[in-house]
């Protein structure tokens, strides 16, 4: 599994999961509105304004993400089944879907209506649900140490399964590579710069053959020299942190550049902006357990968190499996 170990890959899939149940009660909220209704959130809280889902519940982006996990460890070896294991997957949580966005829910229901992965995406809107499940796939990359190209190929067509958006696709594969990037390192041995410099020069890359706008990587170098700002100033640089790719993701990103050895902190820091903060939280999650693994994660967040042993489990077959 090259230098890449199982702790961290269980800190990838399960630092999802507590980024998105971290955020899931303040989903939607104003940075105003957090402080006003939960005076920020400092662990799991029950949704008091939705009354649907309770402490240490977490929303469809770790729905989505283990439901990837187990469709690439169906097929360990063939990354090409990988779209249909994927689109298998997701109809199957259809029942039980927690949230989804507009883009998923679509995605999703033309794919039960017997769509073809290719063509079951909802291409005008950049959202960036393609980014928070990408972990997965970051794990693979890593493991694996595919060059890009390779990478690309497998990775593209998973995403698209349910984002056509160039933008999201281009959020999502550059969240696989942050994952991929942090995986093999420790928060002390980990460069900043070389960190948001490869970010910088994947996005391009991607927006080049994807042949999308820049408006990822641009967001990305504008926030460069600005990533020791406070939380809403970086927020307020990404024009927002609501539900579009370029937004939330580099946000994200750079939330974790700005304070990597810190992982509770950054990890509540970023959720209590607001805005899509189930989302910016899982991908913070995932970036965030890939750099320190999952045994730094603290215990009441490990004992807390809804079918915690099932998530792990699920996330060790992944490893047996894959990786």
């Amino acid at each position: 599994m090259s230098d890449v170990s199982p702790d961290a890959v269980l800190g990838a899939l399960l630092g999802t999961a507590v980024g998105d149940a971290l955020g899931m009660p303040i989903e939607g909220l104003s940075h105003q509105n957090v402080r006003t209704y939960y005076k920020g959130i400092k662990e799991y809280r029950d949704d008091d304004q939705r009354g649907d889902l309770e402490a240490g519940q977490w929303t469809d982006d770790t729905q989505m993400t283990f439901a990837l996990a187990r469709a690439l460890a169906a097929h360990p070896a063939a990354p090409d089944r990988w779209p249909d294991a994927a689109a298998e997957a997701y109809v199957a949580l259809r029942p039980e879907a927690r949230r989804w966005g507009q883009t998923t829910t679509t995605a999703v229901d033309r794919l039960a209506e017997g769509a073809s992965p290719s063509a079951s995406g909802v291409p005008d809107r950049p959202t960036d649900g393609a980014a928070m499940r990408a972990a997965p796939l970051g794990a693979w990359w890593a493991a694996r140490d595919a060059d890009r190209a390779e990478a690309f190929a497998a990775i593209r067509p998973v995403l698209a399964v349910t984002h056509h958006h160039p933008v999201a696709l281009v959020a999502g594969w550059g969240q696989a590579a942050a994952v991929r990037r942090l995986l093999p390192h420790s928060p002390d041995a980990l460069s900043r710069e070389a960190f948001w410099d490869g970010l910088l020069d994947t996005t391009r890359w991607a927006e080049a053959r994807l042949e999308a706008d820049d408006r990822v990587s641009r967001r990305l170098a504008a926030l460069a020299d600005r990533l020791d700002a406070f939380p809403l100033d970086l927020r307020d640089a990404c024009d927002g942190v609501g539900v579009r790719a370029d937004e939330a993701w580099p946000y994200a990103c750079a939330m974790v550049a700005r304070r990597p050895h810190l992982l509770e902190n950054t990890l509540l820091s970023g959720i209590n902006v607001g805005g899509d903060a189930d989302t910016t939280g899982a991908m913070m999650g995932a970036m965030l357990g890939a750099l320190h693994g999952w045994t730094a994660f603290p215990d009441e967040w490990k004992d807390g968190l809804e079918d915690a042993g099932r998530l792990e489990d699920e996330a060790q077959a992944f490893i047996d499996a894959l990786l």
